[in-house]
């Protein structure tokens, strides 16, 4: 909600003032001024079953779980709110839709939901995205605000992704997956010379309020990934924590929600519980939570909007990759397809990934392909995957 609040009377229309309230009769007169204006970003409602929009039962179809061990090294398994943010506001003019320009512009960080500023009549643009609160006081999360009409957000490169040596083009990097955050872009906000286009006169504040809907809506989406140990009988002891996803968009525009039509893979951290109930059947679950920008070139979210993809880059497959620990010392990286899931929860959801472990082939005693944390993928299950990253 924007709250504009009208303050102390400017000379230069003073008599404008008087002569308006002369005419009209109306009292208390409105005051004209630099405006002082209060501006207030609620948070929607940010949770998950809201933002996924997709019929769910987080208590049954969630089977990983979400325990201390968890959160101490992941955080909470949905959004959190956040405390601090930054805004660029843009004056257009006395007209509305006028460009962008750094005369106009006034950049400037809060640590509240709200603000006081003061404004010229005429009209604004006003984008604020929420900063990155994180234990350590760091983040991947980059945003550059060069182009004033599309400021965007990408990650940095988390680590290489060694070739396979019988398939040179395979991928060569990892990128981190982005911290959740939020923004909101409300245009032509009219500050205006008629009293009349206020909603209420306070009169403790002596001032004129006009109230403006501006919601800070999520950025970041996400999914819940879970691989379901079948018959494991206790061959495969546990995972090195390394998880990655391709195909999710490399970056997103902070203004619009829209995200970038050109794909990345992203790493994400799991571990393994042993012995939990799915079903009547007692298994083994690697999981994990897995933050991403979005599948390429897809719209923003809106409250109400459909969870099904529906972007021009339907042609771009959602590989998994995860790597194996075996009872002999070896370990093995994995790939599966899990596209059909991703597209069908394009604003984040739980992907489900069913392994029977009686089929799947333990590599020779020894045998560490993923040594150092890093993947060396080996296709299963299909005959061949290449995915180019961009740099």
């Amino acid at each position: 909600m924007i709250a504009l609040l009208r303050s102390r009377l400017a000379p230069a229309v003073a008599a404008l003032l008087a002569a308006l309230s002369l005419h009209s009769c109306i009292e208390p007169p409105l005051k004209l001024a630099s405006e002082s204006v209060l501006v207030d970003l609620p948070i929607v409602n940010a949770d998950l079953r809201v933002v996924w929009n997709i019929d769910f039962d987080l208590q049954a179809d969630w089977y990983y779980g979400w325990d201390d061990t968890d959160r101490q090294m992941w955080g909470e398994i949905g959004y959190t709110l956040p405390t601090n943010y930054e805004v660029r506001r843009y004056y257009l003019g006395t007209e509305p839709g006028g460009p962008h320009t750094r005369e106009g512009l006034d950049a400037f960080t809060i640590f509240e939901n709200r603000f006081r500023r003061t404004y010229y009549f005429g009209y604004y643009d006003l984008l604020a995205w929420s900063n990155i609160d994180s234990k350590d006081g760091t983040q991947v999360l980059v945003i550059d605000d060069s182009n004033l009409d599309y400021v965007k957000a990408t990650t940095s490169v988390s680590r290489g992704l060694s070739r396979d040596p019988e398939n040179p083009d395979q991928v060569t990097a990892l990128y981190n997956q982005p911290e959740v955050f939020f923004s909101t872009y409300p245009r032509d906000i009219h500050i205006s010379e008629r009293f009349e286009d206020y909603d209420y006169y306070d009169e403790e504040l002596q001032t004129y309020v006009k109230n403006i809907t501006a919601t800070m809506k999520p950025l970041v989406y996400i999914y819940l990934v879970q691989i379901v140990l079948h018959n494991n009988d206790g061959r495969i002891i546990g995972t090195t924590g390394d998880c990655a996803v391709s195909a999710f968009a490399s970056a997103t525009n902070v203004n619009t929600g829209r995200t970038g039509s050109v794909p990345c893979m992203v790493y994400f951290g799991s571990r393994m519980k042993r012995g939990l109930s799915v079903n009547g059947e007692t298994v083994d679950v690697i999981g994990g939570r897995l933050t991403t920008f979005g599948l390429c070139d897809m719209e923003g979210w809106e409250e109400g909007s459909k969870a099904e993809y529906s972007g021009s880059r339907q042609d771009l497959p959602n590989y998994i990759y995860y790597t194996l620990k075996f009872d002999n010392a070896s370990q093995k990286t994995f790939v599966a397809t899990i596209t059909d899931q991703c597209q069908s929860q394009s604003h984040g959801g739980i992907i489900t990934l069913h392994v029977d472990c009686s089929k799947v082939e333990v590599p020779p005693p020894g045998d560490v392909s993923s040594t150092g944390g890093m993947f060396y993928p080996t296709i299963d299950d299909y005959e061949n995957v290449d995915y180019d990253i961009p740099m």
